[in-house]
This record gives structure tokens, C-alpha cells and sequence, in this order.
């Protein structure tokens, strides 16, 4: 018994060493951690969020009435410029919400800023008005993980 004592309190002396420990960010770790429960509204709301501030850097202008768009890096969200003159691949309720502005251009109303859940149900979409000299040319779709909305909410 005196052998297995002195067993454990060596094993225990030579793991401990003089390293300090950054309190803060393991707490910060346990916190990110922890389950949380977000609901679809609070989704939608950070989604929303996001999407503006996204939106706000993004550029567009015309050159020979081609509209030229230039994006921001955002990891792991993905962002695209879709003008009206030009063919796009979008399918489901993407191309509804593309055709809606489309639509509302063609007729002179003005499109908000959109954010619902696609198909794929770990994807929100937000979408906005591309507007160069005060016209809609396109349409931004701004397609944010809900993984990171999640992780943003609790922020």
C-alpha cells in the first residue's frame, strides 16, 4: 500500500509544473462550449444583422452597362453579386427571391433587405438590393452558415 502511495504522489509531482494557465480564455472555451438554445427569431435577427453589415462593404458600379461587383472575404459565408443582365444557376427558393427583384426593378419598387431560411436547413439567406445611381441592377445573395449566426448570437 506504502508503494502504490508513493506511485501516485510521484506521478502527481512530476505532472505538476510551473506553467501558468490563462484562466480567462478557459473560461471563455467553456463558455463557447456550452450548449445553448437559439431560437429562430434570434437566427434571424443576427442573420439580419450580419447580412447589413456585410452588404454595407460591398461594392458595384457599371462600366458599359455591365455591373461589376467586388466582394469582401467573410470565411465561411458566401457571397455573391447577381446582376439582372445576366444568366445565374440559382434554384428553389433563391430564384424565387431573384425573379421578386427582378420584378420589383422592372416596375420601380424598391426591394428590402431579405433574410429567410433556405431548403437546406444549415444555411440562412439574406438578400439585398444591389443599387448603383439610385437603380437596382442586381441583387446580393449572402449566403450565412447558421452555425456561425448561432456562434454570433451568443457574442
Amino acid at each position: 500500500m506504502k508503494k502504490l502511495s508513493i506511485i501516485i504522489l510521484a506521478l502527481f509531482a512530476f505532472n505538476c509544473s510551473n506553467q501558468k494557465v490563462d484562466t480567462k480564455k478557459a473560461l471563455q472555451d467553456m463558455k463557447s462550449q456550452e450548449i445553448q438554445v437559439v431560437s429562430d427569431a434570434q437566427i434571424i435577427e443576427k442573420a439580419k444583422q450580419m447580412g447589413d453589415s456585410i452588404s454595407v462593404k460591398l461594392k458595384v458600379n457599371l462600366e458599359a452597362e455591365k455591373v461589376i461587383w467586388a466582394a469582401t472575404e467573410s470565411g465561411d459565408i458566401e457571397t455573391k453579386g447577381l446582376p439582372f443582365n445576366e444568366e445565374n444557376n440559382l434554384e428553389g427558393k433563391g430564384r424565387a427571391i431573384y425573379e421578386a427583384y427582378l420584378y420589383n426593378s422592372e416596375n420601380d419598387i424598391k426591394s428590402p433587405a431579405n433574410v429567410q431560411f433556405l431548403e437546406d436547413t444549415h444555411f440562412v439567406l439574406y438578400t439585398s438590393a444591389m443599387v448603383v445611381e439610385g437603380k437596382e441592377v442586381g441583387m446580393w445573395f449572402i449566403k450565412i452558415p447558421r452555425k456561425t449566426i448561432v456562434l454570433n448570437v451568443a457574442q
